[in-house]
Formats: structure tokens, sequence, C-alpha cells
């Protein structure tokens, strides 16, 4: 008969050391001593430094449409060019986007989990948390062995909003886990910013909701500096954002009318009014800056917050 300890479902076992924070540690944040209900302890995996650091906070529905997916991407590579470490839930979704965003720049960003230090939820984010681990790292206020439940998130929510310096909400519906770590944020007198998005969406009803109630209208990262400046120990990644294509080349004409939904490529195609070689010459010059994605179905899409 097997002795082998039962793992949750649709965790994972993590990998790596971890490390057990109090309040008195030099990396505990300052953001969390402020908070009327703090954790009493925290167990990090990674770069347990990186807490300490400036932070912004991404986070949004887990059923995000391709357009949030690419705006959450996009503006964690942005946040992290600047200096700020990206933070959010490690959860499917504009979490997951947000965390790849930065990381792809080569950026820190930090993943608050909602189990125990010991299992990776989702599963199949392993290897996304073990990409985060070597420029930030994961953490939890629960001990090792818990899996996932549902009154773990808003305690682990609430991790994130004492974490930052200021919180975007990408895409949520007005029910919802990434509107109750806004009015955390707000509690905690953050600063709270949403991305407007299509009307008909219940994904945007949420944000837009924020926006009636007076957050921030997001509609770059520009936005947000304007509110909170640059971080004061500035630390840009590595990588750089792509920019946009020269005006009035090929790419430019190309990137000029695609969204971050996907438009056909035959029928933009056809509406190019220069030669083939213009054409495959633009193409080639999108994909190899990284401002577009091919899309099921023969569509292309920006991947990019804007150009």
């Amino acid at each position: 008969m097997s002795t082998q300890p039962v793992r949750p479902a649709g965790t994972r076992p993590a990998s790596g050391p971890s490390v057990r924070l109090t309040p008195h540690h030099p990396a505990w944040p300052a953001g969390w001593r402020e908070m009327n209900d703090p954790p009493e302890q925290v167990f990090a995996a990674g770069e347990a430094a990186a807490l300490s650091t400036p932070a912004i906070g991404v986070v949004g529905t887990r059923r995000a449409t391709h357009r949030g997916l690419a705006v959450a991407h996009g503006l964690g590579a942005a946040l992290a060019a600047l200096g700020w470490t990206v933070v959010s839930g490690l959860a499917r979704g504009i979490d997951a986007a947000a965390h790849r965003g930065a990381l792809e720049v080569g950026g820190r960003s930090i993943g608050v989990m909602a189990t125990g230090i010991d299992l990776t939820y989702p599963a199949a984010h392993r290897r996304l948390r073990s990409r985060l681990q070597e420029r930030g790292c994961a953490v939890t206020e629960f001990e090792a062995g818990t899996g996932p439940r549902r009154f773990h998130f808003p305690r682990r929510n609430r991790l994130i909003a004492g974490l930052v310096r200021g919180l975007v909400v990408v895409e949520a519906p007005v029910r919802s886990g990434a509107l109750l770590t806004a009015y955390l944020a707000l509690d905690y007198d953050r600063e709270v910013f949403a991305v407007p998005g299509p009307v008909d969406l219940d994904s945007s009803r949420g944000c837009h909701h924020l926006l009636r109630e007076g957050a921030h209208l997001l509609e770059g990262p520009e936005d947000l500096e304007r509110i909170l400046g640059r971080p004061e120990t500035c630390d840009p990644a590595p990588g750089a954002v792509p920019s946009g294509p020269e005006p009035g080349s090929p790419a430019a004409w190309i990137l000029d009318r695609l969204d971050l939904e996907g438009v056909p490529r035959d029928a933009l195609r056809e509406r190019w009014p220069g030669n083939e070689e213009g054409w495959q010459r633009g193409l080639l010059d999108l994909e190899l800056s990284g401002l577009i994605r091919r899309l099921p179905g023969g569509r292309l899409a920006r991947t990019i917050w804007r150009p």
C-alpha cells in the first residue's frame, strides 16, 4: 500500500528551497506594515529581496479575451522596462499574461499564491513559476501542504493589494476577485487603475464600474507614470519593449490596421496597396520585432500595449 501523501487536485509539487519571513526580515515589504490585517509570516521561494522592491499589481479574470491577454502581457513588459516589479496571483488568464510579459523582457515578477509554498496551482503554471523565481519570487502565507480553497483567494488578494504601490485591473466582471483586490487596494490607500474595454463584454463591466467609482483611466503605461512617477530605485529590465515601426513603412501600414482581437490576414492582404515584396517585408519586420502574433483561423493581431 502506498504511503505517498495525497496532493490536492490541480496542483504540482514545487521545486527549490523556500524561506520563512517575518516582519523583522529585511525583505519584508513596507506596504505590509501599513495594513490593518498584515500576515504574521510568509514563505517565499526564489529571490525574496524582490518583495521590498517598488511594485505594481496587474490582475483580472481567468477567462480573458485575446485582447485582454495582449494588454496584460504588454503592460507587464512595459512596467518591467520602467523598473517596476510586476505582482499578480499566478492564476490563468490576465495574471499569467502579466507575469510572462515582465519575465520576457528580463524584468522582476512576484506571484502571490493561495496554496502552500510546496505546491503550484494551477499545475500547468509550474514552468511559469520556475521562471518567475529566477527573477523574483513566489510567496504565500499558507503552511506547506495547504491546497487551494475558495476562502484562501481573498486572503491572497489582500497580500497583493498591500504589497503594491498601484493596482491595475485589466479585465474583470463586476463580481470577481480582481474587483475585490481593487477595493482592498483602495482601503490600503493605493492607487487603482482600470483598463476600459468593449461595452458588450461582461469582462469589461468591472473595469467600467471602477472607472465610475473614480479609478484612474489607464490607456497606456504613461498614465500610471503620470500618477506614480518612476520607481525611486529604478532598475529597468535588461530587455526592451518593442518600439513601433518607422512611419510610412509597410510594417507601419499593416500594424495600423490590426487590433488586439485579430484581423483576417487574407482580407488585409487584399487591401494592401503595394507589391508582394513590401507585404512580406512588412510582416517579417513586425514578427521579428515581436509586434504581432498569429492567431487561429489565419488572423493577425497586435502583441503590445501600444506601438
